[in-house]
């Protein structure tokens, strides 16, 4: 199918473009003009016009999805998250995933790094929003499986290809260090290292994606070796903008969880400017996760695109002089998204997705509250 994107600005290519047309085909950019190319005259979807802005899809590096909806009693202390476990069943976790995907989606984002437990039933959730989920096996933390080689390999075997791998790790201590740098090395995927756990002495670490940011008593190791870090700028303070590490942003369970708020606090804290802080939530996070063919764009990219209608408050106005602090700054939703060249997201309104699912999950909402009252035993339920 050919689709067609017209906008009054384009920002993740190396300059940005105005007035510029965007033609797709098999789900990856195959033309960039300042004139309309004949070509895509009949396109069968054309979208965009006056005032839009068009920009890569969005990547979180990490979070947890399947606890969206109980984020501000966990932030607040008022819930202990992995208390909370005990209660979940495999569809609560599906139908949680399911709305904060549904919210991710509404924010921008298009490619989801998760971890948590069952994450077949995160990765469904996330794929039927229309979202690309990329799954981070636990090793080691609280919430992950005591055999995570045996759950490594039966993932990696589902929602991996040959073409495009959808699985990496989460470590939370130094045990088991060893094994898992060298399945990553073997299979050439990155490694999550938690905040806490420090690299040095680990001398066989390689595709390290460091959590935490400025906070990480190991940062120069970080810089020596090249390795990248991750950070989320409402949690973590640092005395020094982060540009050199060229950082992308996770979400964790922040109460906002929002991709766009994280980005304007990293700009308020002076620790990226906006041209750097869009490269964080796009270009960077995916060269992170060795997805050199997305996150910016241009020709023969993947087609993950975000288009925001720039014509009233609170997104307005649409100013040419400072591009990335406009788009950097709003916090208003995208009026359409493209995953692999077709819309999930039109018109504001999720496409694979809607009220029905939201109302399941309210009522598996009340069921665990119920379950955590001791009202009711936990049912058994199918996967």
């Amino acid at each position: 199918m050919k689709v067609l994107v017209k906008a009054t600005l384009s920002l993740g290519s190396p300059r940005p473009l105005k007035n510029v047309y965007i033609g797709i085909e098999e789900g990856r950019i195959k033309v960039i003009s300042k004139e309309e190319p004949e070509e895509y005259e009949y396109a069968e979807y054309i979208i965009g016009g006056e005032n839009r802005v068009v920009l890569p899809g969005f990547i979180t590096t990490h979070s947890f999805v399947y606890l969206y909806p109980f984020r501000y009693r966990i932030f607040s202390g008022k819930l202990n998250a992995f208390e909370l476990l005990s209660v979940l069943s495999p569809n609560d976790i599906y139908y949680f995933s399911l709305v904060g995907a549904y919210h991710l989606l509404k924010s921008g984002v298009t490619t989801i790094v998760t971890s948590g437990p069952n994450l077949d039933m995160i990765a469904r959730a996330i794929s039927e929003v229309g979202l690309k989920p990329i799954l981070a096996v636990g090793v080691n933390c609280p919430d992950s499986k005591e055999n995570w080689e045996k759950e490594f390999t039966s993932l990696y075997n589902r929602w991996s290809s040959r073409e495009e791998n959808r699985v990496i790790f989460r470590l939370c201590s130094k045990d088991n260090a060893k094994e898992v740098f060298e399945i990553s090395k073997q299979y050439n995927i990155p490694v999550l290292v938690e905040r806490f756990v420090n690299l040095e002495n680990i001398d066989n670490a390689v595709n390290v994606i460091g959590l935490g940011g400025g906070a990480r008593s190991d940062l120069e190791l970080i810089k020596k070796n090249g390795f990248s870090l991750s950070f989320t700028p409402s949690y973590e303070v640092s005395q020094f903008p982060l540009s050199q590490y060229k950082p992308s942003i996770s979400l964790d369970l922040t109460p906002s969880f929002n991709i766009k708020h994280e980005v304007s606090v990293s700009l308020t804290r002076l620790l990226l400017t906006p041209e750097e802080a869009l490269s964080a939530i796009t270009v960077w996070g995916y060269s992170q996760l060795k997805y050199n063919d997305r996150g910016s764009i241009e020709n023969d990219k993947v087609a993950d695109l975000v288009i925001y209608e720039i014509r009233e408050p609170p997104s307005f106005p649409l100013d040419l002089e400072a591009p990335y602090e406009t788009m950097m700054f709003n916090l208003d939703y995208p009026e359409t998204i493209l995953v692999n060249g077709e819309a999930i997201l039109d018109g504001g309104v999720p496409l694979n997705v809607g009220i029905k699912d939201i109302k399941k999950a309210e009522e598996r909402l009340t069921e665990i509250e119920n379950r955590r009252r001791g009202k009711e035993p936990r049912s058994l339920e199918k996967n």
